[in-house]
């Protein structure tokens, strides 16, 4: 038998291996036109609206079941995983949960709304002086956005959990690698986004982390160490069509680099 390969026939299997190559390469490469439609991702990101009305009709169990495995696939700092997820769809429950965050914020607003207190009295200014210095300390939770919902709550203008009925309180593990908050952002993201392309309604409720205070409260829900509550989120059907309605959104500055160069996009 020849030991002599016919340099044709390598050459053939050489090219044919490199057109196999490019030819496996150009499948993972989705090649969009400038100004093609939106995707069906994109289309759930921009419909998307945070719900403040719901519907009484309680959604099936097994499409909550379903954005929360979407959450569970989001991507975490070293795959830490540093979540975990209570869903209340019990009305007493979530009744119960709505009573205490009004009662913390009737409380709140004693100590730190100087407006109900006559100008000029000693108990405005000193009021007045709590509230700034808190507002130094911590600036985020103490914002004027929180601060008129903190008084809207109190004084029954505001559901906190929006008569949603079903809420899922997201849980964080304080010990995950590097910022935790951020991957429950990111399992949140997931969720709302996977809940509008099911036809439901989401709203972020921040006030949620409230509820940690009360012991017997989280007992019950079994929130424990070291998980605590980070973020609620209220399902639903949404009243209306919250898609109809526009959405302000500011436009940010980009900075771009490419091929050596600096620009400056918006």
């Amino acid at each position: 038998m020849s030991d002599v390969v016919d340099v044709e026939d390598t050459e053939d299997l050489e090219c044919a291996l490199e057109d196999d190559r490019t030819a496996r390469r150009r499948v993972a490469i989705h090649d969009i036109a400038p100004g093609a439609d939106w995707n069906e991702v994109e289309e759930a990101i921009l419909t998307r609206r945070s719900i403040r009305k719901f519907k009484g009709r309680q959604p099936p169990a097994h499409l909550i079941r379903r954005i929360l495995e979407m959450g569970r696939f989001a991507p975490s700092q070293g795959n830490c995983q540093p979540w975990s997820f209570v869903v209340v769809r019990d009305r007493e429950m979530i009744a119960e949960m709505e009573q205490y965050c009004v009662a913390v914020c009737q409380n709140m607003t004693a100590g730190i709304d100087y407006t109900n207190y006559e100008s000029g009295s000693e108990q405005r200014a000193a009021i007045l002086q709590n509230t700034q210095v808190l507002n130094r300390q911590n600036p985020n939770s103490f914002h004027p956005v929180p601060m008129t919902a903190i008084k809207s709550i109190a004084k029954g203008r505001f559901a906190v959990f929006h008569k949603a009925p079903t809420v899922i309180l997201i849980l964080v593990d304080k010990r995950g690698v590097g910022v935790p908050e951020v991957d429950v952002g990111v399992v949140g993201t997931n969720i709302v986004l996977a809940a509008q392309s099911l036809g439901l309604g989401t709203c972020w409720v921040g006030f949620s982390r409230l509820l940690s205070s009360n012991t017997a409260l989280c007992e019950k829900l079994g929130v424990a160490a070291p998980f605590e509550i980070a973020e609620a989120i209220c399902v639903g059907y949404s009243i209306g069509n919250p898609a109809q309605q526009p959405v302000s959104r500011q436009t940010h500055e980009i900075i771009w680099w490419e091929g050596g160069q600096k620009e400056v996009l918006y």
